[in-house]
């Protein structure tokens, strides 16, 4: 590697060069650095790829009708470096995260059976077709800091995302593209929870009847949203329309206040709610249960949460993240589709649809997803058939999945102090009512741009529809984001009044709640009135949530304890109550109120005794 170049007659660092070259369009696009941070391994690594990238100019045509890859954007072939595929390497790859377990896979068949099926399979497959001396397609260019950009979506094969996962579990790379996906298993080469998901899905892969005989089996769906409308654009439909609170089809679930049925709230249909015992999960939207339920998962503002910056190849952090282990499809997706530095995840918000999840006992709680014991991976019983693009494709239907945050991260200083106001709803950040860029406003439209049928492209629109019912939530924006869980809800129900009138039929918010939830313990009891709400922060605390069930930062803790422990700030009114009172009303009705009302209301009361004083 010289440390210059000659280009044209004249002589510049190699960087400037190759970004030259870029510019006249000889090359495809490099990373947007600057000279002086061209000087790592990183770096160099990059520019020592830049051979394959010149080859791979041509896009390849984005489009097909056989099944085989599908997208709205163009897209650009890479090649896989060569890995060792000697039967013994693979045995121990595959059982290296499962410590001496006999016989991990289960149903879904022996190690050896799994080796032997994986080592043809990364030695001959080619299911992305004739790529001439390329293998596998990424949707291009780069935009948003991902592969798909506003509004862009892209549809793989389970054969072709196995060939990515078993090509990157083994170490394989693509030059010219250094994905997330090889940047993460370089972190977890060997051990840990991550491991365990991807060897589950090779296995799992190995056993799918759908892809015997070269089959490609059904497809994975992965779809972005547009740029998110301005929040007057959103507060003009809810006025133009006459939207009604009613359109939420709000149902509410409790897991494990002890609160029991809500006055004058539908509960979530028994399939999907029931409560957990005290030492086993019961039924939630991350267990799943009721039918066409998609589970949301409260991202930061990619998938997949701080995985590089904390080093972390196993369970832990907050509901993001654990997500992130037990639907291992998701993760192949969110991090094969970017490249960014130094987060390359997929952005928010995002569908996928056709992922599975792969393992038992994750709830809301967390409190019993360590042992990552196997479900019975659906293979080929849950398949259905949706529109997508103009044809009719094959699509496992058992877990939606839609990934989106609030718009309220580092809205503070994480003080000691303000932390322990902010986990009390006591914050008076929290409940600002202007137009800034955390306010309660923009939590209002960061729901409806996520969950507006609208916002993602008309071609993908007839899936989602066909295979989404009812959407299951928890505490979003009261986790570790910390916001006032009372303000969460409501932000919720308005967003998801005006998303829901986009969609073909009703799409009910099925609304959880938690006595300690994995993010935030014990803070969502504030939705409940009084004497529920003391019961529900009791039980949060007896006994408490284990060490694994939760992260927070050493100044969220209170006498180095999880959950909230003031029964004090529990108010008079709750969720009930405020759907008694503005549940038949219009979406404008209740937004003007929260907006007028909490603004001048006193910190010391709840948002919920404010808006019913």
């Amino acid at each position: 590697l010289t440390k210059s170049v000659h280009l044209c007659g004249f002589k510049m660092s190699l960087f400037t060069g190759l970004r030259t070259l870029a510019l006249l369009g000889v090359v495809s696009a490099l990373p947007d650095l600057p000279d002086d941070e061209c000087n790592d391994d990183n770096c160099a690594l990059r520019l020592l790829q830049i051979p394959n990238l010149i080859q791979a100019k041509q896009p390849v045509p984005a489009t097909s009708t056989s099944g085989v890859y599908l997208s709205n954007k163009a897209s650009m072939a890479f090649k896989w470096t060569a890995v060792p595929t000697s039967l013994r390497r693979i045995k121990r790859k595959l059982r290296e995260p499962f410590e001496g377990k006999e016989n991990p896979f289960g149903h879904l068949g022996s190690v050896d059976d799994v080796a032997a099926w994986l080592k043809t399979f990364i030695e001959n497959d080619k299911p992305f077709g004739d790529l001439g001396n390329k293998d596998v397609l990424v949707p291009w260019p780069e935009q948003d800091d991902d592969q798909l950009g506003h509004g862009g979506w892209v549809a793989y094969s389970r054969r072709q995302l196995c060939h990515i996962t078993a090509k990157s579990f083994f170490g394989a790379e693509t030059p010219g593209y250094n994905s997330g996906l090889r940047r993460l298993m370089k972190m977890c080469p060997r051990k840990g929870d991550f491991r365990k998901a991807f060897a589950s899905l090779l296995a799992a892969c190995s056993a799918d009847p759908t892809l015997a005989n070269g089959g490609q089996g059904p497809i994975l769906l992965t779809a972005k949203a547009n740029v998110a409308p301005s929040v007057q654009e959103v507060k003009d439909k809810a006025t133009a329309e006459s939207v009604q609170m009613s359109s939420a089809g709000l149902r509410v679930c409790d897991y494990d206040t002890g609160a029991g049925p809500l006055e004058n709230v539908d509960p979530v249909p028994a399939e999907g709610c029931q409560p957990r015992p005290y030492d086993a999960p019961g039924v939630d939207f991350m267990i799943g249960g009721l039918k066409g339920q998609a589970t949301q998962d409260i991202s930061a503002s990619w998938f997949g949460g701080y995985l590089f910056d904390a080093g972390a190849c196993g369970l832990g952090g907050g509901q993001d993240e654990r997500l992130s282990v037990y639907f291992p499809e998701v993760t192949v997706l969110a991090y094969f589709l970017s490249q960014s530095h130094p987060f390359p995840q997929l952005r928010q918000p995002a569908w996928f649809l056709g992922a599975r999840n792969f393992f038992k006992t994750l709830d809301g709680t967390a409190r019993f997803d360590s042992s990552m014991e196997l479900v019975d991976v659906p293979l080929d019983n849950d398949l259905v058939e949706v529109p997508l693009a103009g044809a009719t494709y094959k699509i496992s239907s058992s877990r939606p999945f839609v990934v989106f945050m609030s718009e309220s991260q580092a809205f503070f200083e994480e003080s000691m102090v303000n932390l322990h106001l902010a986990r009390r709803n006591r914050l008076p950040a929290q409940r600002d009512m202007g137009t800034g860029k955390w306010s309660f406003e923009k939590q209002v439209r960061a729901w409806y741009r996520s969950m507006a049928l609208t916002s993602y492209d008309e071609d993908v629109q007839p899936a989602l529809t066909s295979l989404v019912s009812s959407l299951g939530a928890g505490p979003w924006l009261a986790g570790l984001w910390w916001g006032d869980s009372q303000l969460g809800f409501l932000a919720v129900w308005l967003g998801q009044a005006l998303a829901a009138t986009t969609w073909n039929a009703p799409l009910p918010l099925d609304y959880y709640i938690y006595s300690d939830f994995t993010e935030n313990p014990g803070n969502q009891c504030y939705v409940l009135p009084g004497a529920a709400c003391e019961e529900c922060i009791r039980r949060c605390a007896d006994p408490d949530p284990p060490k694994s069930a939760y992260w927070m930062p050493d100044n969220a803790y209170f006498q180095w304890r999880p959950c909230v422990p003031d029964k004090s700030v529990c108010g008079a009114k709750g969720i009930s109550d405020i759907v008694a009172a503005y549940g038949s009303g219009s979406v404008m009705d209740l937004w003007q109120a929260i907006e007028s009302k909490v603004k001048d209301g006193p910190i010391s009361s709840n948002v919920f005794d404010i808006l019913l004083s």
